[in-house]
C-alpha cells in the first residue's frame, strides 16, 4: 500500500466549500486534526463556521467523498464541530453605547449626492421629533461644514471630549472642522481608522436615537472601521439612476451584506427633472427604463429625489433644502423616506 500524503489530503480538502460560504475548510483554517493510519484509515477533526449549521451531514458526505479519491485511502472517519462564530462577522466593539441607531450612509462611487441625502435625512429626522447625529466619516472630502455653514472648530468639555456642534437639531462632527482650508488628509488604514474611533468614543454625543454616519465613496479602510467598531442598525445605499453609478453602488450593497449590516434600501437620487414651466419630468440620467434601480439592485428604492435649485442652493449656502423650502417636493420625499427609516428601526 502506497504511502498516503498529508499534502494531498488537505489538496483535496481545499477543493470542498463550506455550506453558506465561498471559502474551503483549508483557507478557513478549519482543520484542527488529521491522522493517517499505515492501514489507510483517515481521521479528520474540521471545524466550521455558524453558516454550515444544519448542514453538517451534507458536509460529512462531501468530505468522504473526496477523500476516498486520494490513492491508499480505505476509510474516512470525520468529526465536525460547528462554531457559534459565523465566517465573515467583524470582530466588533461598540463605541457607541447611547446611539440607539447607528446608520451607514454609503455610495460606492462619488459625485452621486451622498452626502446631500445624509444632510437632509438628519434634518428630517430630527424635524420629526428624534434625537439625531451626524458624523462625518469622509475623511478625505469632507462636505458636511459647508452643508451646514461651519467654519469654526468645536470646543472640548471638562472631561476632554469634542462637543459636537447642533445646527437644524442635529448635533455634527467633521474633520473638516479640524483642518484648516483646503488641508489635504494624507492618512492610510491604521491612521484612518483611529480618527473613526475618535469621532465615535471621544466626542460628547449624548443620548441620540439615530446616529447618521456619511462614509466615503468605495469599500475601503474606512468603512471596515466603521463596522468593527460599533453595532450598525441598518445601511443606506446612494446612487443616481444611470447603469455607471448603480455598478458601483452594487459592490456597497455587497459589501454590506459582507458585513452583515441590514440594508434599510437604496436612495435613487438626482432621480428626475421637473421643468418649472410646464411640469414635464425629465430622466436626465436615464431611470425611465423598463427594469428601475430597484429591480437592478434587487433591493428596495426608499425614495427618489428630483433634480432642484434649492437642493443645490441649499448645499452651498449651508441650508438643507429641508430647512430652505420645506415644502418643497424634494423635502416631502426626504420626510417620506426618513418616516420609512425610523419606522422600520423601531418596530
Amino acid at each position: 500500500m502506497s504511502k498516503i500524503s498529508r499534502i494531498q489530503i488537505y489538496d483535496k480538502l481545499d477543493t470542498i466549500q463550506i455550506p453558506g460560504t465561498d471559502i474551503s475548510p483549508i483557507k478557513f483554517k478549519g482543520v484542527k486534526g488529521l491522522d493517517i493510519g499505515e492501514d489507510g484509515n483517515v481521521e479528520v477533526r474540521i471545524e466550521l463556521p455558524s453558516q454550515a449549521k444544519g448542514h453538517e451531514e451534507g458536509f460529512e458526505k462531501a468530505v468522504k467523498d473526496v477523500l476516498m479519491t486520494v490513492e491508499g485511502v480505505q476509510t474516512v472517519a470525520v468529526t465536525l464541530k460547528v462554531q457559534d462564530k459565523a465566517y465573515g462577522q467583524v470582530e466588533q466593539q461598540n463605541l457607541l453605547p447611547n446611539v440607539t441607531h447607528p446608520i451607514l450612509v454609503g455610495s460606492g462611487k462619488g459625485g452621486v449626492g451622498k452626502s446631500t441625502v445624509t444632510v437632509n435625512l438628519a434634518v428630517a429626522l430630527a424635524k420629526a421629533g428624534y434625537r439625531v447625529g451626524l458624523m462625518d466619516a469622509d475623511l478625505y472630502g469632507p462636505s458636511i461644514p459647508t452643508m451646514f455653514a461651519i467654519h469654526e472648530q468645536p470646543l472640548s468639555n471638562e472631561k476632554g471630549q469634542i462637543i459636537p456642534f447642533e445646527k437644524q437639531g442635529v448635533k455634527l462632527i467633521s474633520i473638516g472642522f479640524l483642518l484648516e482650508d483646503d488641508s489635504p488628509v494624507l492618512w492610510r488604514g491604521p491612521l484612518l481608522h483611529k480618527a473613526i474611533q475618535q469621532f465615535m468614543k471621544d466626542v460628547d454625543w449624548g443620548e441620540l436615537d439615530f446616529l447618521l454616519i456619511d462614509l466615503p465613496p468605495g469599500t475601503g479602510d474606512v468603512q471596515l472601521s466603521v463596522a468593527q467598531s460599533t453595532r450598525v442598525s441598518g445601511a443606506i445605499a446612494v446612487s443616481t439612476p444611470q447603469d455607471v453609478a448603480l455598478i458601483d453602488v452594487k459592490k456597497a450593497i455587497t459589501m454590506f451584506r459582507k458585513l452583515q449590516i441590514p440594508l434599510l434600501g437604496v436612495v435613487e437620487n438626482m432621480s428626475y427633472f421637473r421643468c418649472t414651466d410646464c411640469g414635464h419630468i425629465h430622466h436626465i440620467f436615464g431611470g425611465n427604463t423598463t427594469m428601475d434601480t430597484g429591480d437592478k439592485l434587487a433591493a428596495e428604492v426608499l425614495g427618489k429625489i428630483p433634480i432642484t435649485v434649492a437642493i443645490r442652493e441649499g448645499g452651498d449656502d449651508g441650508v438643507p433644502v429641508m430647512i430652505l423650502s420645506p415644502e418643497s417636493e424634494a423635502a416631502t420625499v426626504f420626510n417620506s423616506i426618513a418616516k420609512k427609516i425610523a419606522e422600520r428601526l423601531q418596530s
